[in-house]
């Protein structure tokens, strides 16, 4: 049993440094997303305002407090939760890095070593409820080979940054489970407290788990004040955290945070963009209810989708089961910890999509608003897995097939680097591939400013875009020097480059006559263009 202990320790230890080493050999090379720079800004005004806050407290200036809250009301999205971007700009400002390129990489690589952490606890958490090495190491692997996220896992600090939320308020429910002390009470409303003031859709994952831990408390305990005293308490301890997290809730807790929420959801629901689903041009408020759930299964590896599917039909099965053996002597729903973790995670994934699906009126940008929902989606297709592997046979046949899968998904990822977010499964890719968006967020313009400034060597070059894109965030994350050689300019006569990432805008004025350029360079994926390049003749 000690040689497999070792041995279990160094295959997860091997499999964490390969993670975090192929993240550092690769983090520079991503491009920035249309909403990077407002974000880093949230971030950047939280820092100073906590500052300022703390200052005026300890100064006894309460005065200052008011125009602080005054600020806070007048500035564009601060009642969006900046988290990640608030430690990003102390992490930046403790090493003295100044430069924003830096920043951006700064922040690229943070993402992705909180990603590879959540990775690690998701191994625990498989290890757990599936008492196997194998399965929790396949976890993982399934998750860092699924192209699209292994590509956003370091750009995007908003869904992938959530995800790791995530798991970490599912291991702490699970430890939780294994001991409900006042350790483990201060660690579930933490990481509570954590998805609440990161996401508006956190606020669903703590009402499920106060409801299954109150039903969980009254089928061991019949003592209904004893129960009630516990929820309270954690209900009282995320609130108090959360409070702590979010600084836009400091100086007007209970406003602020009807404010907020009810504010971020109008402000996305009245969003309105351009996006192609199933060929067709739609703004975002006019999509269909299935926008999400046909983006998953284009989106995801085929096997995932395949395991996914048969491992729900399978879970849900189990859940009616019990449903109908409540009534049998003895009979409890989600007493059992595995039955509680099951059936919590099952809950979690339909009731969101469900919600989202229903009440979300803007829906845009493929399906990362719901990238969190990868960890149950997982968790039941290794539910899937372990079902098929009790048969020997089919064992065989699922691993050779999964290690496949995982190989193939590798290699794409490799010859498609830093393209990997226009990955599309290989039976939806011949039908997808000219039917929806691919590089949304306009990433790869990154790229093509780096091929202008290295061909052409003028020391003013005047760029603009055709496309829905914002070419002075891109070039923020070059070096000084090569972003003053750029001018970006909105006259597309005055460009001596046009780049186009095939993103349309509402409005005419996206409409151009390439006739007096020339294609200069083009970037593609799975043969269909993603961002070519026009030179002026």
């Amino acid at each position: 049993m000690f040689i497999n202990g070792i041995n279990k320790k160094i295959y997860i230890l091997i499999s964490m440094i390969l993670v975090v080493v192929v993240g550092f050999m690769v983090y520079e090379d991503y491009g920035l997303t249309l909403d990077d720079e407002s974000y880093r800004l949230n971030g950047v005004f939280y820092k100073e305002f906590i500052q300022n806050y703390f200052l005026s407290i300890f100064s006894f200036d309460f005065s200052e407090l008011s125009n602080l809250n005054e600020e806070i009301q007048n500035t564009p999205i601060r009642n969006h939760p900046a988290i990640f971007e608030i430690f990003l700009e102390f992490i930046v400002k403790i090493f003295g890095v100044t430069e924003i390129n830096e920043i951006y990489n700064i922040s690229h690589l943070l993402n992705y070593l909180i990603f590879s952490f959540s990775l690690f606890i998701c191994y625990k958490i498989i290890s757990v409820r599936f008492n196997s090495n194998l399965l929790s190491i396949l976890s993982i692997f399934l998750i860092f080979f699924t192209p699209r996220f292994f590509a956003e896992s370091f750009y995007n600090s908003r869904d992938i940054f959530f995800f790791s939320l995530f798991i970490f308020f599912i291991y702490t429910v699970q430890c939780q489970l294994d001991r409900d002390d006042h350790k483990n009470k201060i660690l579930v409303s933490l990481t509570s407290a954590l998805l609440i003031s990161s996401k508006v859709l956190g606020i669903i994952p703590f009402l499920i788990y106060i409801l299954f831990y109150s039903i969980h408390n009254s089928e061991k305990n019949k003592n209904l004040l004893k129960i009630l005293t516990k929820v309270i308490l954690i209900i009282f301890l995320t609130l108090l955290f959360a409070l702590i997290l979010w600084p836009y809730l400091w100086l007007n807790p209970i406003e602020n945070l009807i404010e907020g929420y009810f504010g971020i959801l109008k402000d996305h629901d009245n969003l309105k963009v351009l996006t192609l689903f199933m060929g067709e041009q739609q703004t975002s408020t006019s999509t269909p209810w299935y926008f999400r759930i046909v983006w998953f299964y284009i989106t995801t590896p085929l096997i995932i989708c395949l395991l996914f599917s048969s491992g729900l039909v399978a879970l849900v099965t189990k859940f009616i089961r019990c449903i109908m053996n409540l009534n049998e002597k003895d009979s409890n729903l989600i007493i059992n910890k595995s039955n509680f973790l099951d059936f919590f995670l099952l809950l979690n994934l339909i009731l969101i999509v469900f919600v989202t699906a229903k009440y979300n009126d803007s829906q845009f940008n493929g399906w990362r608003h719901l990238y969190f929902l990868y960890l149950p989606i997982i968790y039941i297709s290794i539910f899937a897995i372990r079902e098929l592997a009790m048969n020997k046979r089919v064992k065989v046949v699922v691993f050779f097939i999964l290690t496949i899968s995982c190989a193939l998904n590798a290699l794409w990822i490799f010859k498609n680097h830093p393209y990997q977010n226009n990955y599309l499964n290989y039976l939806a890719s011949k039908y997808a591939i000219n039917k929806f968006d691919l590089d949304y967020w306009g990433l790869s313009n990154y790229q093509s400013l780096k091929y202008i400034l290295d061909k052409d060597n003028r020391k003013l070059i005047n760029v603009s875009t055709v496309s829905f894109a914002n070419l002075n965030i891109s070039k923020l994350k070059l070096d000084k020097k090569n972003r003053e050689r750029l001018n970006v300019v909105f006259d597309y006569s005055k460009a001596d480059y046009l780049i186009n990432s095939y993103m349309s805008r509402l409005g005419e004025n996206y409409k151009h006559n390439f006739k007096d350029y020339e294609k200069f360079y083009e970037i593609t994926v799975l043969g269909k263009p993603i961002n070519t390049v026009y030179k002026k003749n």
